[in-house]
């Protein structure tokens, strides 16, 4: 019963980061990606961007309109017209059209427009497609960003608890270094100097221990707002190793979004300037309508018409400015091709960059690797001869440091690996396809 009620009063008091929700590497991109607001904002601009070639798209279908108009006049002109229209215009008084009372009437008219030939509309939601589509690109690569940056911050949690777990080590092994001081002072063999150093040794390790605990707090919550649950209490569910990469090569050729979105807006730059060259052709469209007129009531009809006609326009001369937008539109596509061309570079670049970075860390980490092995054997051989009266503290204080670098050092080596690997992915433009497979769409 003593033994229950321990358990339960130890559950009761535990730390927090210990019943803190544990969030897999998949979970966490996937978190990213639907619950931050970037990715939620780049989804509905392209979303709204989208309905606008909708929108273009609609000028192809004809306008209807309807109106219901009101008038009243004694001018003898609008008078006559607008008893001919109610259909009850009388010619047998003269004197009646010269000096008529008030007349009013009331005009329901449905009106239809239909584009026949007009460049604007096909090239106006030909353009907006590519729009559309560029912005869908951007939202993924909006996306590839975010999952990146969660990728970064799982990264960013797991080398601080690596970091806390290398600053307990040190504080132990300072602990340690103090009680053999203390008790080689005690038998008469060390020197109260050497346990004063020791205990400075060891204050400096407590330092570094409260320091990687606070950096543990910021990366727990930079890790919950990388998944965009500001203020939730998460952790990574296991760390990750370099094998996470093994069995998923890098793809041949870079399929980036933002590359994506950028050709795409040239392909609407083109567009535009055809359609800026288009202007010097004629408009062609179709009217119709149908005409219902009351003296007295809305919606009434005492005379009923209709009309239907086609008509061309043609702008044979406006100054320059059909001139000046063809000349804007030809230097925007060679600004538009110019910029898609510079980011093609930058991303070989980077790509190449982070392959180079990537061999370099595994290099690091094989050589971190090597040396923990190394410092820790010197450590433990100085500190049997320290022990034996065989060396001094400050020979001991010297491999304990190294010791505790080469650990720092391994713990920075392997996160470097690790982000070196994910940002080959980021660069080439397949972090998500690499994680997320079945979920990216295409």
């Amino acid at each position: 019963m003593r033994k229950i009620l321990c358990v339960a009063i130890a559950t009761l008091f535990m730390p927090q980061p210990l019943l803190a929700q544990t969030v897999a590497l998949k979970q966490a991109l996937r978190d990213a990606v639907t619950q931050r607001p970037a990715a939620e904002a780049a989804r509905q601009q392209a979303l709204a961007v989208r309905h606008a070639a909708g929108e273009a798209k609609s000028y192809y279908l004809p306008r209807i309109t309807a109106a219901e108009n009101f008038a009243a006049t004694n001018e003898p002109g609008n008078s006559m017209f607008m008893t001919l229209n109610q259909e009850k215009l009388d010619l047998s008084d003269p004197s009646a059209l010269n000096h008529p009372g008030t007349t009013r009437d009331f005009e329901t008219k449905v009106t239809l427009e239909q584009p026949l030939f007009n460049p604007d509309v096909s090239y106006g939601y030909h353009r907006a497609q590519k729009g559309a589509e560029a912005a869908a690109a951007s939202a993924r690569w909006s996306e590839e960003k975010i999952a990146f940056g969660a990728y970064s911050a799982y990264l960013g949690l797991q080398q601080a608890h690596a970091a806390l777990g290398w600053a307990q080590t040190s504080h132990k092994d300072a602990l340690e270094m103090l009680r053999v001081a203390a008790q080689r002072r005690k038998a008469g063999v060390g020197l109260k100097a050497d346990e004063l150093r020791a205990r400075v040794f060891l204050a400096e390790a407590e330092r570094r221990l409260v320091s990687v605990k606070n950096n543990l707090a910021i990366a727990r919550e930079r890790f919950a707002l990388a998944l965009g649950q500001p203020g939730a209490d998460l952790d990574i569910a296991a760390p990750l190793t370099p094998a996470l990469f093994e069995g998923k090569p890098v793809a041949g050729q870079m399929s980036r979004a933002d590359l994506q979105a950028l050709t795409l807006q040239s392909q609407a730059a083109d567009l535009a300037y055809r359609q800026s060259k288009a202007e010097y052709l004629p408009k062609v469209g179709l009217q119709a309508s149908y005409s219902l007129h009351d003296s007295s009531n809305p919606f009434g009809a005492e005379g009923k018409s209709w009309t239907v006609g086609a008509g061309l326009t043609w702008d044979l001369f406006d100054g320059s400015r059909r001139a000046e937008g063809k000349a804007r539109a030809e230097a925007l596509k060679r600004a538009v091709d110019a910029r898609r061309l510079d980011a093609a570079r930058q991303a070989n670049f980077q790509v190449n960059k982070a392959r180079l970075h990537a061999q370099e860390a595994r290099l690091n980490l094989t050589t971190a690797n090597q040396a923990v092995k190394e410092a820790a054997e010197g450590h433990r051989l100085t500190l049997e001869r320290y022990r034996a009266g065989l060396a001094n503290l400050s020979d001991l204080l010297g491999t304990q440091s190294a010791l505790d670098q080469a650990r720092l050092d391994a713990v920075k080596a392997e996160a470097g690996l690790l982000m070196a690997l994910g940002n080959i992915r980021f660069q080439d433009g397949t972090f998500l396809k690499t994680f997320l497979p079945d979920e990216v769409k295409p």
